[in-house]
């Protein structure tokens, strides 16, 4: 709903009216008293409202709200780069598909506060793409981490290049129709989904490494399939929720192709085979993998 900024004209008006401010605000079912001492804008319905009871005729001007502003000393409204579409916010929308939360006020992306060397890369990441620091929280007595910002202008960019705001699960968010139209973009996108929702473990029984993505958004889940179908790897349902890619030759092409996070520190592949690789065994929570 539209809001108005309030004018001197419409404050002189409330607070001289034929019926009294008290009783106008009983006729109009809200504090007008606000109105004209406190508050900065108006809406829409209660315009209304107003004009009709008072018989009255005015125009004011459109208010666009900057949320973060309301934060006060908590606002990040500082400006940030120009951002196009690229690998780097290819990779951010796949962070924040996976493990993030975007909202009006701004982004929140949740990390295993034990793995700092993932931390810092996203911290890196967005002051690259953005040009502004991120925040951070560490929640006491739990593994919990997050980055975060409160800025109108990341918002706005999320918006623009196909995030949707709010409940990842209820709005079916999936990756943006640009990121799926360009294979360096998908692989970007692909990575920041499995550094985040993935897992690289090894099965102890076969002594074989295997990569997991896990989500509970179909579209989102769907989308991750079409993405890495399209670049040639053929994950396998594991079951409602995962899928797991389990060929050997296509683990390792996959792990030096998309270049995930999870899989950077010490990996050295030679001969068919990976080493140094920080891993999570089978069975275990691929979220507590780091």
């Amino acid at each position: 709903m539209k809001r108005y900024l309030i004018s001197k004209n419409l404050r002189k008006i409330i607070r001289n009216n034929k019926f009294g401010v008290n009783n106008l605000a009983k006729l109009i079912g809200f504090n007008v008293k606000h109105l004209y001492r406190v508050n900065l804008s108006i809406s829409e319905s209660q315009l209304s409202k107003l004009k009709e009871i008072l018989n009255i005729k005015i125009k004011l001007r459109e208010f666009r709200q900057d949320y973060a502003k309301n934060l006060g000393k908590y606002a990040y409204t500082q400006p940030i780069n120009k951002v196009k579409q690229g690998g780097d916010l290819a990779e951010f929308i796949g962070i924040v598909l996976g493990d993030g939360y975007f909202h009006k006020y701004g982004v929140k992306i949740a990390f295993d506060k034990r793995n700092k060397f993932y931390i810092e890369h996203v911290y890196n990441l967005a002051k690259k793409l953005f040009g502004i620091n991120l925040k951070r929280s560490y929640i006491k007595d739990k593994n919990v981490a997050y980055l975060y910002c409160y800025n109108g202008n990341i918002v706005r960019v999320l918006l623009k290049y196909g995030l949707l705001m709010g409940d990842k699960m209820k709005n079916q968010t999936g990756v943006p129709e640009w990121i799926k139209d360009n294979s360096n973009y998908s692989k970007r996108c692909i990575k920041g989904l499995i550094d985040t929702d993935g897992c690289i473990y090894i099965c102890k029984r076969e002594k074989q490494r295997y990569i997991k993505f896990t989500n509970y958004n179909n579209r989102l889940r769907n989308d991750f399939l079409l993405l890495v179908k399209g670049l040639g790897y053929n994950f396998a349902k594991a079951n409602s929720k995962n899928f797991c890619l389990y060929r050997k030759d296509e683990v390792i092409r996959f792990i030096n192709d998309i270049k995930p996070v999870k899989a950077i520190t010490g990996v050295v592949v030679q001969s068919g085979s990976i080493q140094g690789l920080g891993l999570c065994d089978l069975g275990s929570n691929p979220s507590d993998s780091i």
